[in-house]
C-alpha cells in the first residue's frame, strides 16, 4: 500500500469515526429525552392511580349503600330492615321505602 493510498484510507476512516461519534452523541441525547418523558409519564400514572383510589375509597366508604337499599325495598324490605342490615339512618330508610315502593305502584 502506498503512502498516499494509506493517508486517503486513514482520512476516510477518521471521517467515519467522527460520523459515528456524532451518531452516538445524538442517540445519547435522545435517550435522555426519552428517559425524562418516561419518568414524567410514570409520575403522572402514579398520580392518576392515587386519585382513582381516593375516588373509589370515597365512593365506597363515605356513602351509604343506597343501591342495595333500593334493591331490598323492591324485594319488599321494610325501613327497619334497611336500618338493621345496612346501617343507614331511619330517615334515609323511610325515604327510600317511600320513594321506591311508590315507584312500583
Amino acid at each position: 500500500m502506498t503512502g498516499r493510498r494509506f493517508r486517503n484510507e486513514l482520512s476516510s476512516l477518521r471521517g467515519e469515526v467522527e460520523t459515528l461519534k456524532q451518531s452516538v452523541g445524538a442517540l445519547c441525547s435522545s435517550a435522555v429525552g426519552v428517559d425524562k418523558r418516561v419518568i414524567r409519564l410514570e409520575r403522572r400514572g402514579r398520580d392518576l392511580e392515587e386519585r382513582q383510589e381516593t375516588i373509589e375509597h370515597n365512593k365506597a366508604g363515605d356513602h351509604p349503600p343506597y343501591a342495595e337499599a333500593i334493591r331490598l325495598v323492591q324485594q319488599g324490605a321494610s325501613a327497619e330492615q334497611l336500618v338493621n342490615e345496612l346501617g343507614i339512618s331511619g330517615g334515609e330508610a323511610d325515604l327510600i321505602v317511600m320513594l321506591h315502593r311508590n315507584s312500583q305502584a
